[in-house]
């Protein structure tokens, strides 16, 4: 009878404890993980549905593996299939998840401009705006636009946003680094002077600064230079934008311009720290672009300098 009992006793399967459940549980995870990363990387990718199915049944919010399975049908000319499996992303990823909602949109947007009509399209984009913020959403369908040479559309578009976005610098810089790209550089200017006049005047310095850091990049570079340059003639302290001025002479002007506009920032009334930063900057160009009797002339500079301030440049 006791034979029988230990019998029993012995093939009764034992308890798990408490830490043995966490590190069974932990090493699921890690071994979920693995797989995730796994499966996320290009080389390794799902190369069927079920596969991916799988995958989104533990990370149901990752706009990345939507986008992926979207893709996945598009490269097997499934169009209707990739835009089912976005209208489920939206359905499916929280609506907290704001920018991965974003992103599927984008995507859908894209979609649509490809392989729909003009009038998918809207209809996808009138929902976008419903359900996201909707300037984001504006932007991107004009990136889209620009970037497959629907130029009259993006414009139009753009046109939209400046009346729509009337108080959003942001907008503005936008549509300027457009027109600027297009070469239009005269109604980029044009655009700035109606946003002068309608947006705040605490916000006018540092639009033009960045419509002339535009100019530099896309357009008219004697442009860019004169505005930045009267810019600092009225706003000389704001050591910020002459260290934007000298990147961008330093990209695109010449030496001697250079020189003109670190011999202007060195005798600013601003704190000692500052103009010892611009003499460092100084110092550095000219050994990197000037002659051994350049470097001279900055160094000595910086030793007159540090002499007329005393006991406050010494530090």
């Amino acid at each position: 009878m006791c034979d029988r009992e230990d019998d029993e006793v012995k093939t009764k399967p034992q308890k798990k404890s408490r830490h043995e459940q966490e590190v069974e549980k932990r090493e699921a995870e890690k071994a979920l993980t693995k797989l995730e990363t796994e499966l996320m990387d290009p080389g390794l990718r799902p190369q069927t549905a079920a596969s991916f199915e799988r995958l989104l049944l533990s990370s149901p919010d990752s706009s990345l593996l939507w986008l992926q399975f979207m893709a996945f049908h598009l490269q097997a000319t499934q169009i209707e299939q990739a835009r089912a499996v976005a209208e489920r992303a939206l359905k499916t990823i929280s609506f907290r998840e704001e920018q991965e909602k974003l992103n599927v949109w984008v995507a859908l947007l894209n979609l649509e401009n490809l392989y729909g009509t003009e009038e998918s399209l809207q209809k996808v984009f009138e929902r976008a705006v419903q359900y996201c913020e909707p300037m984001p959403v504006y932007q991107q369908l004009a990136d889209i636009y620009a970037k497959c040479q629907k130029t009259k559309e993006a414009e139009g578009l753009y046109k939209t946003m400046v009346k729509r976005f009337r108080q959003d610098k942001a907008v503005r810089l936008s549509y300027g680094t457009f027109l600027l790209q297009q070469g239009q550089s005269d109604a980029a200017n044009a655009l700035l002077q109606r946003a002068i006049k309608s947006l705040p005047i605490k916000d006018n310095v540092d639009l033009i600064a960045k419509f002339a850091q535009l100019e530099f990049r896309y357009g008219d570079v004697e442009r860019g230079k004169t505005m930045l340059d009267k810019i600092l003639t009225s706003y000389p302290k704001r050591t910020d934008l002459w260290s934007v001025f000298i990147d961008l002479m330093v990209k695109r002007g010449s030496q001697r311009e250079v020189r003109a506009v670190f011999d202007r920032v060195i005798h600013l009334s601003v704190a000692v720290k500052r103009i010892k930063f611009f003499f460092k900057r100084y110092l550095e160009c000219e050994k990197k672009n000037g002659t051994p009797e350049s470097i001279q002339a900055v160094k000595e500079k910086a030793l007159e300098y540090v002499e007329s301030k005393g006991p406050e440049a010494a530090s």
